[in-house]
């Protein structure tokens, strides 16, 4: 076991898998409470699109997949300027023409089998130096972006609105945090594949906050969740020869459940045990 330690290939899977645990939790924080899951998908199919174009033009695909998760970062944030971010037409529309134009890409450039699976499906073991290196620096830069705007975030978070009436620079907060679930995105998809970003994202965001009730504590328990999470996905992935990816989505969802459990909660709303209480 000592031995895996010194091959690169495996250093570097567990380095991403640290930041990526430490930083990305919080990333599911902003998408559950903003109600970012619409743009979530669109941003996710924009880095697939990135992502292919790299394959074809023999570029790095974190990076391109980057450039187009910025791009419709952009497009979102403007969309939400207007309205709502969770309106359907228009991420609706990204999605699927993100979608049509990779598969377009795979098609005609003929595209490797086991390229375009590591784009779906992730392969932490194939990560570079480049890779390891940009999901610590995304991971820093988030980590950063919250500790210089932790209140103002705090707003933006509990209500927009509120936030631009006590003059907090409320667009600027969303666009930044927007624009940090898109770069997170990007590199996660790297990680652990375009299906499967909620791995490190939502799942350990979600266990957060069955502990955390503020939100100082959902950062620190999503931390330390995801780190968790990662790092026994991937042993579990080690011992039972199966993806990281879907690895460390059976843990989060087992430490979902089992938190539910510790706490006596029930799995279901308006269970008849609350209906009882006066």
């Amino acid at each position: 076991m000592i031995e895996l330690f010194a091959m690169p290939f495996f250093s570097r899977a567990l380095i991403a898998l640290l930041a990526t645990g430490a930083a990305f939790p919080v990333l599911g924080t902003f998408i559950l409470n903003l109600e970012l899951i619409p743009a979530r998908f669109a941003v996710m199919h924009a880095a697939l699109l990135g992502a292919a174009c790299g394959l074809i033009l023999h570029l790095n695909p974190s990076v391109t997949a980057m450039i187009a998760s910025i791009l419709a970062g952009i497009i979102i944030t403007l969309i939400s300027w207007r309205g709502s971010v969770s309106a359907g037409g228009s991420l609706g529309l990204i999605m699927t023409v993100s979608l049509g134009l990779s598969f377009i890409i795979f098609y005609k450039a003929n595209v490797h089998a086991i390229e375009a699976f590591n784009l779906f499906w992730g392969s932490i073991l194939t990560l570079t130096a480049g890779d390891t290196i940009l999901a610590l620096g995304i991971a820093g830069v988030l980590l950063l972006f919250i500790s210089l705007a932790y209140k103002e975030i705090q707003i933006v978070l509990y209500d927009r609105e509120l936030a631009w009436a006590v003059g907090v620079p409320a667009k600027f907060i969303y666009g930044a945090i927007l624009l940090s679930v898109c770069l997170g995105i990007a590199v996660a998809m790297r990680v652990t594949g375009a299906l499967l970003i909620d791995a490190v994202t939502i799942l350990p965001a979600l266990a957060a906050g069955q502990i955390g009730k503020t939100f100082k504590g959902l950062i620190i328990w999503g931390s330390v969740i995801g780190i968790a999470m990662n790092l026994s996905g991937f042993a579990l992935s080690f011992i039972f020869d199966l993806p990281v990816s879907p690895g460390i989505i059976v843990i989060g969802a087992g430490l979902i459940l089992l938190i539910r459990g510790i706490k006596g909660l029930p799995l279901y709303r308006g269970s008849p045990e609350k209906q009882d209480n006066p």
